[in-house]
Parts: structure tokens; C-alpha cells; sequence
């Protein structure tokens, strides 16, 4: 029998990213509803699989990864054959999906984080009201370059087809609202469209529980691992 895919973790942008990567895929998969700060984070079975403390983590037999990134890249590696979610690895498109990728997630979920950490986690990291407002206006300065690829009316960031690069940036932008950091129109209409996927309705549900937005509700705890 094979290895059955385990998602732990709900509640945050980070981990909405396996859940709708797994939906878009069309891959069965169980889901462990481990909410960051909640006793649900002293579950044994999660403590002995993952000593970071942290969510997601992503389960397949032996196989056990905790960044989302990678559990992103490694879906669209491994099941392309499903749907191709990325380029082939070592082609030149391939360079540039992994070129927009990584800029998403180095320098838009990385100032989000800052966000995070000093405006809805203050009494483990620390105020910073001057922290704060320079990771947003680094934020709308490099979120910028995204609006200019989608200024010759892509729907998606390289072109007609969705992949994944759109679902990092999406979670990305999300978190951006909650924050309270404005997007252009362009990145608005955006938004709208790639949310309306059936995808994406469907790991939202997942996701975002009840449970999980009661918990983490406060001060923009639910747009964080």
C-alpha cells in the first residue's frame, strides 16, 4: 500500500500553500490540524516528527519537509505528470519560474514575516513600529515589479496557465491585505481572479477553519507559520 501524504498544519498563508498545491493536483491526502501557539502544537505524534516547531510540515513515508517553498516545488516536481504546475527542471523556463519564485518568497514573504513577528507577536519578539513600516514599504516596492509583469494583461504571471509561482504570490498578496498594505488595481484584479479557482475555494476550506481563525485571529496571527 502506498505511503499516505500527511499535511500537518492549518491556519496561515504558509500552510494554505501545500494544502492548495495537493487540491490542484487532485492528490487524496490527510490533514492534521496543528494551529501555531494552540495545544494542538504539543500533539506527540507532530513533536516527534518535527523538532522546528513550526508549520507546515509535509509527510510521505520517509519523506518529511517543513519549508513551504520546497513542499511547493517538490509537488510540481514529483506529480507534473498530473499537471504541470512548473517547468521541466534544468530548462530555461524552468530558471525563470525558480527566478520569480524565489524573489516572491525572499522578498515579499520575508518582509511580511517582519510584519509578523514585531506587530502580532510583540510580546515574543518585540515592538518595532520603525521595523513595521519599513518592511511595508519594502513590501510595495518589490510587489511592484509583479504589477509590471502583469501590465500586458497575463492572467497569470507567465501567461495564460497557472502554475505555481502564482499560488506563492497569491498567499503573498493575501497576507498583504491582512496587514493592511494597499495593492495597485492590477494586482487587486489579479488577486480576484486567481482566488475564484476551484483550487484555491477548496484548501481555503481546509485551511481556514473555524477553529483555526478563532484561534488566530488576533493582531494578523492567521497569515503566519
Amino acid at each position: 500500500m502506498a505511503a499516505a501524504i500527511r499535511v500537518w498544519g492549518i491556519g496561515t498563508s504558509r500552510t494554505l500553500r501545500a494544502h492548495w498545491m495537493l487540491a490542484e493536483l487532485g492528490l487524496d491526502y490527510e490533514t492534521r490540524e496543528i494551529i501555531p501557539r494552540t495545544p494542538s502544537m504539543d500533539d506527540p505524534d507532530f513533536c516527534a516528527l518535527n523538532q522546528r516547531s513550526k508549520v507546515p510540515v509535509f509527510e510521505h513515508g520517509d519523506l518529511v519537509i517543513g519549508e513551504s517553498g520546497a513542499i511547493v516545488f517538490h509537488l510540481a516536481d514529483r506529480y507534473r505528470a498530473r499537471c504541470a504546475l512548473a517547468p521541466p527542471p534544468g530548462s530555461d523556463e524552468r530558471a525563470r519560474f525558480d527566478d520569480v519564485c524565489i524573489f516572491t518568497l525572499m522578498e515579499l514573504d520575508a518582509p511580511l514575516y517582519v510584519i509578523r513577528r514585531h506587530g502580532g507577536l510583540p510580546e515574543i519578539y518585540g515592538e518595532s513600529p520603525v521595523a513595521i513600516q519599513s518592511a511595508g514599504e519594502y513590501f510595495l516596492r518589490q510587489v511592484a515589479e509583479m504589477d509590471r509583469r502583469l501590465a500586458d494583461g497575463r492572467p497569470y504571471l507567465f501567461g495564460e496557465d497557472f502554475s505555481a509561482a502564482d499560488l506563492l504570490l497569491v498567499t503573498c498578496l493575501g497576507w498583504a491585505r491582512i496587514v493592511n498594505l494597499p495593492l495597485s488595481s492590477r494586482l487587486e484584479e489579479y488577486l480576484a481572479g486567481v482566488t475564484d479557482r476551484a483550487g484555491y475555494r477548496a484548501a481555503f476550506s481546509v485551511n481556514f477553519t473555524p477553529e483555526a481563525m478563532a484561534a488566530l485571529s488576533g493582531a494578523g496571527q492567521a497569515d503566519a507559520d
